[in-house]
């Protein structure tokens, strides 16, 4: 029978994007590495599956809202006034989530709270009288500001969301941010990056990729970019087009791997980004990461009205070769051109420091009550 530590490890975290649930895993993964008997708790809207294809260990999911991120139509544009209608939506409910949580954290016997980066997280550790940790690049108070000023109805809600961040009890701040001034003490940390164990040439084998064409895998958090679109874009035979999920699905010009393919083969989300020799996709910093750690190019394009989007743009022509392609160009599916001259740019890598798993670690195991 396994022993396990009583004092739960609750992780609370925002179910935008994989970003968050991408180096969460990977502070998890590398926690019950260290002491396979940590009891974990985690509580998100994000998919609990991506979070066990990586972390490959026991671990406790909740399906919880923690926050409402940023309203999405599709994978490339936001609604700013869509978000802030969502978050005011679910504002409402904060005090009865936390009266919730107040009492699920008493029966688990919480030792630490981590969040990354809902504000009640903190709000939660404070009143329960627990240590707390924030993982983050930014902030969502900061993601607001422009929607805000634009729509100064909702203007109430950036103090509010900043009240719960000034109650965390240290911000363990990733690469690849902004003013997080809000949070009262910062640490700065390595990346947190998904890197795969594996050669490239061995995740190609074993999905059965013909090794003598460069692979481009597309990465737009699953979106359908619609059929005609993605037979334009796979036309002629000088790359082998790779996709996960449901992208590009039924089409004989995309590889596509599903979780249960993955999951046959032993391989995770990082082994198809090493098996790349460039991703396409818009800058997010899960795939910024992985790209960073696993060397493969990016080719991208624009997030639109998103304040992250040109932070992270600074840091991809740092440590990644790129190219920018617009929208426009994304969406002909004319992207032969660009992808032979990125295949063609050397490949240099400036170093970065991609051990921020350990250090989150280290911190967690060091402020647990």
């Amino acid at each position: 029978m396994k022993l396990v530590d009583k004092k739960a490890i609750v992780i609370y975290v925002s179910g935008h994007g994989f970003g968050h649930a991408s180096r969460i895993s990977e502070v998890i993964r590398t926690l019950l590495k260290r002491n396979p008997s940590l009891r974990i708790v985690v509580k998100t809207s994000g998919p609990e599956w991506f979070i066990r294809e990586h972390v490959k260990a026991d671990f406790e999911f909740h399906d919880l809202e923690c926050d409402t991120g940023a309203a999405q139509p599709d994978s490339l544009n936001l609604d700013p006034l869509q978000t802030l209608k969502n978050y005011a939506q679910f504002s409402e409910k904060i005090p009865g989530i936390i009266e919730w949580e107040l009492k699920f954290i008493r029966q688990v016997q919480a030792g630490i709270i981590i969040g990354d980066i809902p504000p009640l997280a903190f709000e939660i550790a404070a009143r329960a009288s627990l240590p707390s940790l924030a993982i983050a690049n930014f902030s969502w108070d900061w993601i607001y500001e422009p929607y805000v000023e634009e729509f100064p109805e909702y203007r109430d809600l950036i103090p509010a969301i900043r009240g719960g961040y000034a109650k965390a009890g240290l911000l363990l701040r990733l690469p690849f941010s902004d003013d997080m001034s809000v949070f009262p003490r910062i640490k700065d940390i390595p990346l947190i990056a998904r890197r795969s164990r594996k050669s490239a040439e061995e995740v190609r084998d074993r999905l059965g990729i013909d090794n003598r064409r460069p692979v481009i895998l597309l990465s737009f958090g699953g979106f359908w970019l619609g059929r005609q679109y993605y037979e334009k874009l796979t036309e002629g035979d000088d790359f082998a087009w790779l996709a996960s999920e449901r992208v590009g699905r039924n089409l004989s010009g995309i590889i596509n791997i599903g979780k249960e393919k993955l999951r046959q083969n032993d391989l995770g989300y990082p082994d198809l980004v090493k098996a790349a020799d460039i991703v396409v996709t818009k800058p997010g910093y899960g795939i910024i990461s992985e790209c960073i750690a696993n060397r493969t190019k990016m080719l991208y394009t624009s997030r639109g009205n998103f304040r992250e989007y040109p932070v992270l743009v600074t840091g991809v022509k740092k440590y990644l070769p790129s190219r920018f392609i617009s929208r426009e160009k994304l969406e002909s599916g004319n992207l032969r051109n660009d992808i032979i001259e990125l295949l063609q740019a050397p490949d240099n890598y400036l170093p970065i420091d991609c051990n921020g798993a350990d250090v989150c670690v280290r911190a967690v195991l060091s402020h647990r009550a």
